[in-house]
């Protein structure tokens, strides 16, 4: 027993001398180790055209600029866990970054050839999820959902403290903002939500959706080329709804876990209430908490999980797109075979030689 506590007292005392672990790039390090149990690649890249180039930057560079705008936020919220009031833009950092990924993407693409003057052309009719993958869609709508559902309860239950009341957690001047939600019974107020906590999340979410629909509906409904065959122009607009679906997921999860995170955490906030008991010497004494703290600790682990699963996401999508251009690469210029036998050609040639 005394060589234990000797090995926990130097464990908490190397500890104490440690940065603090960044739960984003952490836990998606490991979640990325793990995808690999299942090596086989998520997209694929067209075999062929000028956005191949595109898709190779927004799956690449895209994918981990995001998680770079992740892990720096995350690392932020890491030295400073009250934030001092930049959690409200630092949350929906990384959908910030994922919707101007996707504007930018959306500009490239607009770059591809017009058709040429009296060249016949089919406008299709298409709806915005037609080449995107059935999965993916679904896994999208759920989290953005319940991002939603969490940013919009958070909004409905921020209120103002009345002057001289009970404040926990970050205690700013008082403003007047509805910057607090109210424990049991008014016994006190908890810093942490309102709109002007939330409402940069929900907007940001309304931006990134509009701007993933828009790119996805104009790509589907471009004019087509009459001399294109249904099969190439289903390969390259299933290659970008797949690459921009998942970018846009993987910067969902990080918003979405960070949401989760601070939720989680400020309703674990509780209060130990002392009660006169009539003189007796021992007074009454009962704990206030939040209206959600039985859920909160769920919240709190399970948003650093979501935070992870992002992370890994994007970082396979990067992986996986440097696979599909290193395949696509390979197949376009084959190594010669030396036991192949010569061209038909060079013979040809060289028998006409020699009769000269």
């Amino acid at each position: 027993m005394e060589v234990m506590n000797w090995i926990f007292w130097g464990l908490r005392t190397i500890l104490q001398f440690l940065p603090p672990v960044e739960m984003v790039l952490t836990l998606g390090l490991i979640l990325f180790g793990l995808s690999w149990i299942r090596p086989r690649r998520i997209v694929s890249l067209p075999s062929s055209g000028r956005r191949v180039e595109t898709l190779r930057w927004v799956g690449i560079a895209g994918s981990l600029a995001v998680v770079a705008v992740g892990s720096v936020t995350s690392w932020i919220a890491t030295l400073d866990p009250l934030n001092n009031w930049g959690g409200w833009w630092q949350r929906p950092a990384p959908l910030a970054a994922t919707a101007l990924v996707i504007l930018v993407a959306a500009l490239l693409l607009r770059r591809e050839p017009l058709l040429a003057p009296g060249e016949g052309a089919i406008s299709p009719r298409r709806r915005w999820w037609a080449f995107t993958p059935r999965a993916s869609l679904w896994i999208l709508f759920a989290s953005s959902s319940l991002l939603l559902v969490t940013t919009a309860w958070q909004l409905l239950i921020g209120v103002s403290a009345p002057p001289g009341a009970n404040r926990y957690g970050i205690v700013p001047p008082e403003t007047g903002l509805p910057v607090y939600m109210t424990m049991q019974n008014g016994m006190g107020y908890v810093w942490g939500a309102g709109w002007p906590n939330h409402l940069a999340t929900l907007l940001v979410l309304l931006t990134a959706a509009f701007a993933l629909v828009a790119l996805l509906s104009t790509d589907a409904n471009r004019p087509l080329f009459a001399r294109s065959s249904a099969a190439e122009v289903r390969e390259e607009r299933a290659s970008t709804a797949q690459i921009i679906t998942l970018l846009a997921l993987g910067g969902l999860l990080l918003t979405l876990g960070a949401v989760w995170a601070h939720v989680g955490f400020i309703g674990q906030i509780i209060v130990g209430v002392f009660e006169d008991n009539g003189g007796a010497p021992d007074p009454q004494r009962f704990v206030v908490g939040t209206g959600y703290q039985s859920i909160a600790p769920l919240m709190h682990l399970g948003g650093y999980v979501v935070q992870g699963i992002g992370a890994a996401l994007l970082l396979r999508l990067a992986v996986d797109t440097g696979r599909a251009v290193f395949a696509g690469r390979r197949a376009a210029s084959p190594d010669p075979d030396p036991s192949s036998p010569a061209p038909a050609t060079a013979s040809a040639s060289s028998d006409t030689g020699a009769a000269r």
